[in-house]
């Protein structure tokens, strides 16, 4: 028969032993889940071919994200495209950038992939495009807009696109139209001349001479050139493209170390967790209540 005095201190030392493990479990599986850098892919071409990295080609409205690899449960990742009208085909010659549209959109275990969409507000002469990790709004309000040489998103980029072409200028012609011009002249030229030669003559003869001339001359010219002043010919844009601006990397950072819902399952499993944290309690409980009697019964004799 086993004595109480090395059964009770037993008991004392196993409910310990067992219940302090259990109490501190979910701490310790919480704190040994982090979040980290995930990889990234984009499609400009609905989801057909998936790229990597490197500069765009063109200017693209609708651009496609997905999550490459695994993902830890929790960890969210903000992805965003933002288009811009710019003084220049180049990242060096882009000047200054006037913020036109943006879109955001968030990445996670659960949501892989996404959609951004910024097409109803492309540049229409000279642009840049920028697909880059997080949620600012880099609008020249909220946060600053990009400015040589000074980017906005230096660890950030993902990808991004500089070119275009100039405006076309806005006509200035005026039609011009002479007004008619009319010449009328009249010359008349009246002679008369009368002549009376009285003789002292038997036979008187008298010779009258009248001659009237009269010569009206009328003519009339009118001239009427309209002319209209040639609308000067814009010449054809030539869209040129970038591809010695910033290079970004298919990489994303989380919004936090810590999983979202870590607090509230403590590692996953909250009904599980409660019955650990009971069944510890319990059994500190006993071996506590086990010492204690062990000492009293000590202290009696």
């Amino acid at each position: 028969m086993h004595s109480p005095r090395r059964t009770l201190p037993a008991l004392a030392a196993l409910g310990i032993a067992v219940g302090a493990p259990l109490l501190t479990a979910g701490t310790a599986h919480a704190e040994g889940v982090r979040c980290g850098d995930a990889a990234v892919q984009y499609s400009v071409d609905g989801g057909k071919n998936w790229i990597n990295g490197g500069r765009m080609s063109e200017p693209h409205g609708v651009i496609e994200v997905r999550l490459t690899g695994e993902s830890q449960d929790g960890c969210d990742y903000k992805v965003s495209l933002a288009s811009y009208s710019t003084e220049g085909p180049t990242w060096a010659t882009s000047g200054t950038q006037t913020f036109l549209g943006w879109a955001t959109a968030t990445l996670n275990h659960g949501n892989r992939q996404a959609t951004l969409d910024v097409t109803a507000h492309l540049p229409k002469c000279f642009g840049q495009i920028d697909l880059y990790n997080g949620d600012k709004k880099f609008d020249g309000v909220a946060n600053p807009a990009p400015k040589y040489p000074h980017g906005v998103f230096p660890d950030n980029l993902i990808s991004a696109w500089n070119g275009g072409h100039a405006c076309a200028p806005t006509p200035t012609g005026t039609p011009t139209v002479p007004v008619p011009t009319a010449t009328a002249s009249v010359t008349p030229s009246p002679t008369a001349t009368a002549t009376a030669t009285p003789q002292p003559t038997a036979s008187p003869t008298a010779t009258t001479t009248a001659t009237a001339t009269a010569k009206p001359s009328t003519s009339a010219t009118p001239s009427a050139t309209p002319s209209q002043a040639a609308t000067p010919s814009a010449p054809a844009p030539s869209a040129s493209t970038d591809s010695a601006g910033p290079v970004g990397t298919p990489t994303v950072k989380p919004v936090s170390t810590t999983p979202a819902e870590t607090l509230a399952s403590t590692g996953g499993n909250s009904g599980q967790m409660i019955a650990y944290a009971a069944g510890g309690a319990a059994l500190l409980a006993v071996g506590a209540g086990a010492l204690v009697v062990s000492r009293r019964r000590a202290s009696r004799r």
